[in-house]
Order: structure tokens, then C-alpha cells, then sequence
């Protein structure tokens, strides 16, 4: 499962599955991720490669489920490291 799935945003934020012809949901994406599959997801009107907010909303959507993922401090060092890479 190394191939890369290309997952297409439509304008009513649905997803859309260009390898199995199907919508699907973060859950979906999720899964596939999970199993070991690689992602690709871009914007249907223009093309832009959205992969990154994407698994990072995956990442949120995980967190709502009560268990934290991800500790307080280790985001405020994603964030301080963020910041000093685009000075």
C-alpha cells in the first residue's frame, strides 16, 4: 500500500477518492494513513496541495475524542520552532 492515494477538496469540503471513485471523511483518511497508505490532498478549483492541514485536522479531530495526542508544550515547540525556521 506505498502507493500515494490522491484525494480531491471539493468546494462543499467534501472528499473525494480519485482511486476507489468514492467520498470519504477524515475517519477514512484516517484509517488508510493508519495502515500504513500515503496521502496526497488538493484543492478541486485550484489545484493546491492541501496535505498538511489536512492530517493536521485529522490530528485535532483526534483530540476531541478526549485523549490528548499531542501535549500543550510539545505544540508551543512546533510553534517556537515555526517561528525561528521562517525568520
Amino acid at each position: 500500500m506505498s502507493e500515494q492515494r490522491l484525494i480531491r477538496k471539493y468546494v462543499n469540503r467534501r472528499l473525494y477518492d480519485t482511486a476507489q471513485s468514492r467520498y470519504v471523511n477524515l475517519d477514512d483518511l484516517r484509517e488508510l494513513i493508519t495502515k500504513g497508505g500515503h496521502v496526497r490532498v488538493v484543492e478541486q478549483a485550484t489545484g493546491n496541495d492541501i496535505t498538511t492541514p489536512v492530517l493536521l485536522q485529522i490530528i485535532a479531530e483526534g483530540h476531541r475524542g478526549g485523549a490528548s495526542l499531542l501535549s500543550p508544550e510539545f505544540l508551543a515547540g512546533l510553534i517556537r520552532i515555526a517561528a525561528t525556521g521562517a525568520d
